[in-house]
């Protein structure tokens, strides 16, 4: 029988048999253990008080049959809990309460006649010594249920490894094997897809995530800056840990652009742009002819460099789904493809269009770098334990004459100059890999993991701007040169379920992952990005945690929560001001991890499995989503993003040497 707890514990009444585990022997151990242990309290020659040596011989029985007691729990896939106030009795510290202890007679094996209720009673009666098996019985024994071994469950489901074989011969890899090549990290998210639920909630059921849990929380953009970096340059742990959370946990990061409505330029652009995103639908809506005769059809950009880059117009399921798909030519003017959207829309709108792209592929950047210098420094990848064999300098590190970046103004060699941290000393041993880094070496290890990822978010995303100068210069050797269009997309949506029985929720786009860094889409004024939560193993609409996120700040500040808009002040010029009217949903930016990061985090993060389901009574969803995406000239250098080779994984290596767009 068992009493369970609140907190999951149960409590069991057990039997014991001591020859089934060796109560005799293992208490003879145990009692020379005690006995070595009291003799050095004692001067040399002088006994151990009688008195001492039955309490030694009760804490030999009981150490003894507390041994027993947890390897039987764990054959029955049970763990001891920490000994705490008993469930049923309320006494503290007892890991049980014993009973009906009996002895085996030493010469015979057999089980001697007299019972006794305690340990101590065997004891003080001179009816057993050390080395002697015996029996009881225990109650109340506080444990919970084994956390499953993956590994252990496998291996008796499939003994002889015949369903490992055939999965390795397919690149799929067991749940209990690290993603270890690119075919192998394409079939994980095909197969999480796949295991993904079809059904689909209303808002009233489905899951919106916990209001004060961390990883479900709204994060300031501000707090993503580099400028929010700690001064020596290293990652602010808050912001890391947040960032983390939400991406490996909920597959998705909520990003308030206003910094709580107080920093309103990337909301404004934000708004402008569904204003343009609505104009565009409802001019296809006044004007079906423009969707035959004046927007072209999905199609290769000119000038793109990529057969991936492709922009044009598309409908499906009889109009259900439909979206443009545009990118921004390099360069300073918004010039935008397919340049047929201008004509509809009007220049004013194609260039809100491009500020709201660089508002959240600033977001995206950010992000990108936080979470890689994370995954790097998970693995000490950065930290230097050996020299190279082939240079004089620390596998990893920058070479003296190349630029070294500032974060937040300081570098890495400001940063040891100035003493915020000092030099790391030299490893004498150059296979000593079990050596513990130092705080100073672990603090450099940081920056020089927050440096590379910098370099990673700059040089390998395309935000749709030229390569610096210095990278340029820096990739001669590497880069094959890119196109004159941007390969991330700014994509105008809109889902619509024209077909939907009122008592059926339905996927308009069904599950999938998306090939990029990170996908970045805009909160909605009609919820319906869905994202599989790995966590609570839920389908999550995060639209809905913005939204709650609104509603209680403005309780917090005493308006009304209900409020679909907001109206600020902006400067109209000459001193002057004129009021703008902001909806609700243009301060949240929702940030989606892809198959790309899933790759540059090690395997850390999981490219996030999501869809669209319809909304309600005839309402349609407009979507804006940015699709972040690798710049297709540059060859993945995997020491210059991740520093150390020897840490680096099966899977990164892979990928050394290879262009971007192959990838």
């Amino acid at each position: 029988g068992s009493v369970k707890s609140s907190s999951g514990v149960e409590e069991y009444d057990m039997g014991i048999f001591g020859e089934s585990y060796q109560t005799g022997p293992l208490s003879q151990k145990m009692y020379d253990a005690l006995m070595t242990a009291a003799s050095k309290r004692f001067p040399p020659g002088q006994e151990i008080p009688s008195e001492l040596l039955d309490v030694y011989m009760t804490y030999a029985m009981d150490m003894t049959a507390r041994e027993a007691t947890k390897a039987a729990l764990d054959t029955n896939g049970l763990d001891m809990a920490e000994p705490e106030q008993s469930i049923t009795t309320g006494e503290d510290g007892l890991w049980g309460n014993i009973a009906n202890v009996q002895l085996i007679d030493l010469e015979t094996g057999e089980i001697e006649e007299e019972e006794y209720t305690s340990f101590q009673e065997a004891v003080e009666k001179g009816d057993w010594e050390p080395g002697q098996t015996f029996n009881f019985v225990v109650r109340n024994v506080p444990a919970s249920t084994k956390d499953i071994d993956i590994s252990q469950l496998l291996s008796a489901l499939d003994p002889e490894g015949a369903l490992r074989a055939e999965a390795k011969d397919k690149g799929m890899t067991m749940p209990d094997e690290d993603v270890e090549s690119l075919l192998a990290l394409g079939n994980d998210c095909e197969r999480r897809c796949e295991l993904s639920p079809r059904e689909a909630n209303d808002e009233s059921s489905v899951f919106s995530g916990k209001m004060g849990v961390r990883g479900y929380s709204v994060i300031s953009r501000s707090d993503l800056l580099q400028d929010s970096m700690n001064r020596d340059g290293t990652e602010n742990r808050a912001t890391l840990m947040h960032t983390m959370d939400a991406l490996v946990s909920h597959s998705c990061l909520i990003v308030d652009l206003s910094d709580g409505g107080t920093s309103y330029q990337s909301t404004m652009a934000l708004s402008k742009m569904w204003e343009a995103t609505s104009t565009f639908f409802t001019a296809i809506d006044e004007n079906p002819e423009l969707e035959t005769s004046t927007l072209p059809s999905m199609d290769v950009a000119e000038g793109a460099g990529s057969r991936h880059a492709v922009v044009g117009y598309a409908s499906y399921k009889d109009g259900d789904m439909r979206f443009v798909e545009t990118r921004f030519k390099r360069g300073g003017k918004a010039v935008m493809m397919p340049a047929e959207v201008e004509t509809i829309l009007g220049a004013d709108s194609i260039q809100s269009i491009a500020e709201s792209f660089d508002a959240m592929v600033g977001v995206g950047k950010d992000v990108v770098r936080i979470a890689t210098a994370a995954s790097s420094m998970e693995v000490d990848a950065f930290v230097e334990r050996k020299k190279s064999s082939s240079s004089n300098q620390p596998s990893g590190y920058m070479e003296e004459d190349e630029e070294m970046p500032f974060i937040s103004g300081l570098s890495l060699e400001d940063a040891v100059t100035t003493g915020l941290v000092e030099g790391i000393e030299e490893i004498d041993d150059e296979d000593n890999w079990d050596y513990e880094p130092s705080e100073n070496e672990l603090t450099l290890a940081s920056i020089r993991a927050s440096e590379a990822a910098i370099r990673l978010a700059d040089e390998l995303i395309d935000d749709s701007n030229p390569l610096k100068a210095e990278s340029i210069e820096a990739l001669e050797s590497t880069a094959v040169g890119e196109g004159s269009v941007s390969m991330s997309p700014h994509r105008l949506c809109r889902y619509s379920n024209t077909q939907q029985k009122e008592e059926v929720m339905d996927e308009v786009f069904g599950a999938h992952t998306d090939t990029t860094f990170v996908t970045l889409i805009p909160a909605a004024s009609v919820s319906g990005l869905e994202v599989y939560d790995e966590d609570a193993a839920v389908w999550f609409r995060p639209e809905l945690m913005a939204r709650k996120h609104w509603e209680a700040e403005r309780r917090e500040r005493g308006e009304d929560p209900s409020a679909l808009t907001e109206t600020i002040q902006i400067a109209a010029g000459d001193d002057e001001t004129e009021e703008v009217v902001i909806p609700w949903h243009a301060r949240y930016l929702i940030v989606m991890p892809g198959e790309l990061l899933q790759l540059t985090s090690r395997n850390e993060i999981p490219a996030a499995v999501h869809r669209v389901v319809a909304a309600r009574e005839g309402q349609s969803r407009l979507s804006a989503p940015v699709l972040l995406r690798a710049r297709t000239g540059i060859k993945m250098n995997v020491e210059r993003y991740f520093g150390n080779l020897d840490v680096a994984g099966p899977l990164l290596m892979e990928c050394q040497g290879i262009p971007m767009e192959d990838l």
